[in-house]
C-alpha cells in the first residue's frame, strides 16, 4: 500500500539519485548498501513501477523516476520546514510567517518593519506573497498565508479586517499634464479625460465604485486575538520558556517580554476596531448619500482605454501619455517610483475617498506567537515611516 512509503524511503531515493550510484548514496545516508538497496525495491513495489534503470556500473533515473524526483525533494523539504518550524514555535522565538499583501504594503510599509524584525528574530523567516485585495482575502481564507495587509473585499466566511490605516484617492498624470499643476481636482473633472485604470478584480476598483469606500471593518479583530494570559502570545509560549525567564536566562526573558508587547499591540487592533464598528454605527452606516452615488455613477463611466492588474504597468502607460488614472496616494507613490519624476499626484475631492489598509486573518484560526509580534511590529514602526502626510493611521 502506498501509506507504507515514508520519509526515509524518499530520503534513500533522492540520495541514490543524486549520486548515482547505490554505494555512494548507503554512505552518504550512513546505511548499508544491503538495507539502502532493498529499501529502493520495497519503495519500488510499493509503486508498482521501476524508478532506476540499473547497468553495471550505473543507476540512472527512469521515466517513473524523473517526474517523482522534484515531488520528493518538496515532500522532504516541507517536512524539515514543519519541524523547524515546531522548535522554534515551541520556544516562541521563530518560525515561518506568511504574508499576502498589496504592492504599495509590500513595497513601502513592510521592508523597515522587516528589517528591525530579522534583526531580532534571525531565526524567523517570512514568505511575502504580493497580491491584490480580493486575491489577498482569498489566500487567507484558504490558508494560503497567515495573515493578510490589503484593502476591503467582499465578504468571505471567517474572514476578519481590522483597519491599519487609510489613504487618499487621487489623480496620477503626466507631470505636464494641466492637472499637475492643481493641489486638487474634483470627481466630476475626470470626465471626458483619456483614463487607464486597474481591472474589475482590483481592490482600488472596486472602491472607487463605492464599495467599502466610506466605511471600515466591522468583522473586528477576529483570529488575531484580543489579550494577553492564556488566549494571547505569552499563553501561547511553551513552560520551559517561561521556567527558563524565572531563573534569569535573558534569551527567554527578552521573549516574555516581546510577547507580552505583541499582546498589548493586539488589544490595541482590537479597541480601534471596536470603536470604529461604534462610530460607523452611530452614522448610521454608510454616509455616501447622493453625492457618493453620483460619484459611483461617474466611475461607472470611465471607459479605460487599457486596464491592468499592475500598478507599475498603469505608471508606464500613464507617463507615455496614454491616459490619466486614479490611485490611492501609497500606491500612486510606488507606481512614480518606476518613472521617477515623470508623473504627479494631485488629491480627489467633492468629495475626498479614502482606501482603507488594514490586517485580515482567519477568525477560527490563531495566528502563531512570532506571526503576532511581527504584527505588533508593524503596528508600532509603520507609523514612524516616511511616507504620505495623507495617511491616516488607524482611521477609516
Amino acid at each position: 500500500m502506498l501509506s507504507s512509503i515514508s520519509l526515509r524511503h524518499m530520503r534513500v531515493f533522492v540520495a541514490v539519485a543524486d549520486h548515482g550510484n547505490f554505494t555512494a548514496a548507503a554512505e552518504a545516508l550512513g546505511v548499508t548498501p544491503s538495507g539502502l538497496t532493498a529499501t529502493i525495491r520495497q519503495f519500488e513495489d510499493v509503486a508498482g513501477a521501476s524508478l532506476f534503470d540499473r547497468t553495471t556500473r550505473h543507476v540512472s533515473l527512469s521515466s517513473t523516476g524523473e517526474r517523482f524526483l522534484p515531488i520528493a525533494r518538496r515532500l522532504i523539504g516541507d517536512f524539515e520546514e514543519a519541524l523547524g518550524d515546531l522548535d522554534a514555535l515551541s520556544k516562541g522565538i521563530g518560525g515561518t510567517i506568511r504574508i499576502a499583501a498589496a504592492p504599495s504594503v509590500l513595497t513601502r510599509i513592510l521592508p523597515g518593519v522587516i528589517r528591525a524584525f530579522v534583526a531580532e528574530h534571525p531565526d524567523a523567516r517570512l514568505r511575502l506573497d504580493e497580491r491584490n485585495a480580493g486575491e489577498v482575502h482569498e489566500a487567507v481564507a484558504r490558508n494560503e498565508a497567515d495573515f493578510g495587509i490589503a484593502g476591503e473585499w467582499q465578504d468571505l466566511p471567517d474572514i476578519a479586517f481590522s483597519p491599519l490605516f487609510s489613504d487618499r484617492f487621487g489623480v496620477l498624470c503626466r507631470a505636464d499634464h494641466p492637472f499637475a499643476l492643481r493641489t486638487a481636482i474634483a470627481w466630476s473633472e475626470l470626465a471626458g479625460h483619456p483614463f487607464v485604470g486597474l481591472g474589475p478584480e482590483s481592490g482600488t476598483r472596486a472602491m472607487m465604485a463605492g464599495r467599502g469606500s466610506w466605511s471600515v471593518g466591522g468583522t473586528g479583530a477576529g483570529g488575531m486575538g484580543s489579550g494577553s494570559g492564556a488566549g494571547g502570545v505569552e499563553g501561547e509560549l511553551s513552560p520551559s520558556v517561561h521556567r527558563a525567564a524565572a531563573l534569569g536566562v535573558r534569551e527567554a526573558q527578552k521573549v516574555l517580554r516581546t510577547a507580552a508587547y505583541a499582546d498589548r499591540a493586539m488589544e490595541r487592533v482590537a479597541k480601534l476596531t471596536k470603536e470604529n464598528r461604534e462610530n460607523q454605527k452611530d452614522r448610521g452606516g454608510k454616509t455616501t448619500g447622493g453625492q457618493g452615488n453620483a460619484i459611483s455613477d461617474l466611475v461607472a463611466q470611465l471607459r479605460p482605454i487599457v486596464e491592468t492588474s499592475n500598478t507599475i504597468t498603469l505608471a508606464a502607460m500613464v507617463s507615455e501619455g496614454v491616459g490619466i488614472t486614479v490611485l490611492p496616494e501609497l500606491a500612486a507613490r510606488v507606481a512614480d517610483l518606476a518613472v521617477p519624476g515623470k508623473l504627479a499626484f494631485v488629491p480627489l475631492n467633492d468629495p475626498i475617498r479614502k482606501r482603507p489598509i488594514g490586517i485580515i486573518t482567519r477568525q477560527s484560526r490563531s495566528l502563531s506567537p512570532i506571526a503576532r509580534i511581527f504584527l505588533a511590529m508593524v503596528i508600532e514602526q509603520a507609523p514612524k515611516m516616511d511616507l504620505p502626510a495623507a495617511i491616516e493611521w488607524g482611521k477609516d
